[in-house]
């Protein structure tokens, strides 16, 4: 028999490795659906080294043998799916370095670009939505309440040209790093504090936080705290969300402010028909992707027990 007390602790692990196996699903299905896509879409990446000059027709038909491009395309799925259980992503049709290295060396940008728009999104999304809601009735919350809404509706890219137009126009110079930053930042902003500002506005009408007030406490730090921790399953869970969908963040600021990462990697490789390269950076982001969802479950199940009865 299981004790009473380990049982909330092994039902949270059976959990967990559902939704490890359903992110692993759904990583394979990912890596797969791009691998038959940019075959059989896609154009045929010797051609466009033809094309541009960078290979002789001797040396394309020794690159279709070495790529496998002359079996049928299930034998390429298979010799991609064993390479990819050994670790070998490949061999970039460009540079004839390993994807893996290549990946790896831009790897530590987009980190840094990701993780400082990170920080920055979620102290923006906290401003912005405690400030929404401590004082919703007032002209600062309904000024922070709007702001909210359009940082949650203004595209990547565009914020992207409006602050490189900015920094244009004045006349101090501003770092590289900082306008990409905020930039990424800005875009996650939006939907945190519209997040606090729907749970914490409906939190500060709680039963506890009206008892509260009536013994005479107002507006204190304290009274905050104890409206915020109801929230805090949520808001956990939202910021592993968007720390997935920095990926798809990397890629446009990188590509807007012409920074070096995996996001302009991405793009010059899907431009040059890069597929070993596509590949890696597709298997990369569904992995990532995914964990990310699985963390997010962790601390929706680790923070709400109701969760648990409900899965």
């Amino acid at each position: 028999m299981v004790p009473v007390s380990d049982r909330p602790r092994i039902r949270i692990l059976i959990l967990l490795l559902r939704r490890l196996g359903t992110g692993f699903l759904t990583a394979f299905a990912a890596l797969t659906l791009t691998f038959f896509i940019l075959r059989l879409v896609g154009s045929d990446p010797v051609d466009t080294l033809l094309a541009q000059g960078l290979t002789s027709l001797e040396q394309a038909e020794q690159l279709r043998k070495d790529l496998g491009l002359d079996q049928p395309i299930l034998n390429q799925y298979a010799s991609y799916l064993a390479g990819l259980f050994q670790g070998d992503l490949g061999t970039s049709l460009y540079t004839r370095r390993s994807v893996l290295q290549t990946i790896l060396e831009q790897f530590r940008w987009t980190l840094e670009l990701a993780f400082s728009g990170l920080v920055v999104g979620i102290l923006g999304g906290l401003l912005l939505g405690l400030s929404a809601s401590w004082w919703r009735k007032s002209s600062i919350g309904a000024f922070a309440a709007t702001l909210a809404s359009l940082l949650t509706a203004v595209p990547v890219a565009f914020l992207g040209i409006v602050a490189l137009w900015i920094s244009s126009k004045t006349p101090t110079s501003i770092p590289r790093t900082i306008l990409p930053t905020i930039v990424l930042g800005i875009t996650i902003s939006g939907p945190m504090a519209r997040l606090i500002l729907a749970h914490l506005s409906e939190s500060l009408e709680g039963p506890y936080i009206l008892a509260a007030r009536a013994r005479g406490i107002r507006r204190s730090f304290r009274l905050l705290w104890h409206a915020l921790r109801p929230i805090l399953p949520p808001l956990l869970s939202l910021i592993a969300l968007e720390a997935a969908f920095l990926f798809a963040g990397t890629v446009v600021t990188e590509t807007v402010f012409s920074r070096p990462g995996l996001g302009r990697l991405m793009v010059r490789a899907i431009l040059e028909g890069d597929y070993p390269v596509t590949q890696g950076l597709v298997t990369l982001a569904a992995l990532f992707y995914t964990g990310s969802h699985i963390i997010a479950d962790w601390l929706a199940l680790l923070f709400d027990p109701r969760l648990r009865e409900l899965s």
